[in-house]
């Protein structure tokens, strides 16, 4: 055999073994996700029976009550209240921002998020086949984490006391958002 021959098969090898490696870890993200699956639509069932509507009625809620609220003139060159939100099983969130000064990139925000409470052991990112096959299917596997503007404001809320977590979020939005914004003097 040449040493072009040798070259060639030398490359070849290692091109094959990346393509098996590649190959392998595809199969394995597949049987993960594939376990993941009824963990994830088990999430979606729990957020459809307990906060769907619920989440759909929070987000008409907040709109109706930032709509009206004006920008003054001289700080027109501010975004307006931004409301954004994820309606469908695990992750769904309803998240409204205020961007203060928009130089400094200073945002004011309030947020609610329904979350499983043990994201490490059912992550698809995780890679731990025996707690993804160990899942046990319980609605209290989930909560409500409802955050502010600073990490000091996060509360988590199991799903019996979702309306103390409504409570929670309109309270931020009042401070964080419609208060912060009044004594800075940004609305009409």
């Amino acid at each position: 055999m040449s040493i072009i021959d040798k070259l060639d098969k030398k490359i070849s090898d290692i091109k094959n073994k990346k393509r098996l490696k590649e190959e392998e870890e595809r199969l394995e993200d597949e049987k993960i996700q594939k376990l993941f699956k009824p963990i994830s639509n088990f999430g979606t069932d729990v957020y459809k029976k307990f906060l769907a509507e619920d989440f759909i009625k929070l987000e008409k809620l907040f709109k109706k009550h930032t709509q009206n609220l004006k920008v003054k003139k001289d700080t027109e060159d501010l975004k307006a209240i931004t409301i954004n939100s994820f309606h469908y099983g695990l992750q769904s969130y309803i998240s409204i921002e205020f961007m203060a000064e928009q130089l400094n990139w200073h945002t004011q925000q309030a947020r609610i998020q329904f979350i499983h409470k043990d994201t490490k052991s059912v992550s698809v990112y995780n890679n731990d086949l025996k707690s993804i096959k160990a899942y046990k299917f319980l609605d209290t596997n989930f909560c409500l984490i409802v955050s502010g503007t600073f990490d000091s404001n996060s509360k988590k809320f199991e799903l019996k006391n979702k309306e103390k977590a409504y409570e929670y979020f309109t309270d931020l939005f009042q401070k964080e958002i419609i208060l912060f914004g009044e004594e800075r003097g940004y609305f009409k």
